[in-house]
């Protein structure tokens, strides 16, 4: 038998923590890409017995959840996946954006190191090369999986906790959206971050900024667009 360790957790064990942090980010994924889908009802024990773990770590990744809108919890019925919001939720989601993201990308332009610039780069040329792929859903999962590690790293380039901790919630609502039929934007999306990308390597804060924004703007229309004909 192994040994306890003075948190009290046997000694090679996984501590609670790690297996909710897991447990949290594999649901984000599946809510995000509509592995499960919205509205639907998430039974703890068969998702706990999916994942391996008990449903104690389960239901706590499943609070953060419910904190960030993805899950809703109804007394006596349980959680429930959020469905995506309407056109006021997203006019509001993309306003927060636009305050936001502009700003991180002017800070990405006087911050961004060749290493950083390499990461973005492959971001980029990985959103390019899923869109012109093969078209089926796994291609437009994977682009749409490059996007959030540009935006991500675009975030984490700010240099600012709390404003990327802000737009890991905003992306992840955004990314619920963007589902078939919405691949046949992907090309348009493509060329506007390898704008943004140029203006970020030529170390250019004002139009790193104006062309996130522009990007925004055409994101929020382009969603707006889809729900309505969806």
């Amino acid at each position: 038998m192994g040994e306890e360790n003075r948190s009290g957790t046997m000694a090679g064990s996984p501590r609670r923590p790690a297996l909710a942090d897991t447990a949290y980010d594999i649901i984000r994924q599946r809510l995000m890409d509509h592995g499960i889908e919205p509205g639907s009802k998430m039974n703890i024990h068969a998702l706990a017995g999916e994942l391996g773990i008990s449903p104690t770590p389960l239901r706590e990744a499943l609070v953060r959840l419910e904190s960030e809108g993805l899950v809703v919890r109804r007394s006596l019925a349980g959680y429930t996946a959020a469905t995506p919001l309407g056109r006021s939720g997203l006019d509001d989601l993309f306003g927060v954006r636009l305050l936001l993201e502009p700003t991180a990308a002017a800070h990405a332009a006087t911050r961004a190191t060749e290493a950083d610039l390499l990461r973005l780069t492959e971001a980029v040329a990985g959103m390019r090369a899923a869109a012109e792929g093969t078209g089926d859903r796994a291609a437009l999962l994977l682009h749409l999986r490059h996007n959030s590690v540009f935006h991500d790293r675009i975030a984490l380039l700010s240099d600012n906790a709390f404003l990327r901790s802000a737009l890991q919630s905003l992306y992840a609502h955004t990314h619920r959206y963007r589902l078939p039929p919405h691949e046949r934007w992907a090309g348009e999306t493509c060329t506007e971050h390898e704008r943004i990308l140029q203006a970020v390597r030529e170390h250019d804060e004002e139009t790193a900024a104006a062309r996130m924004r522009t990007h925004l703007r055409r994101q929020r229309e382009r969603l707006a667009e889809a729900a309505t004909r969806d």
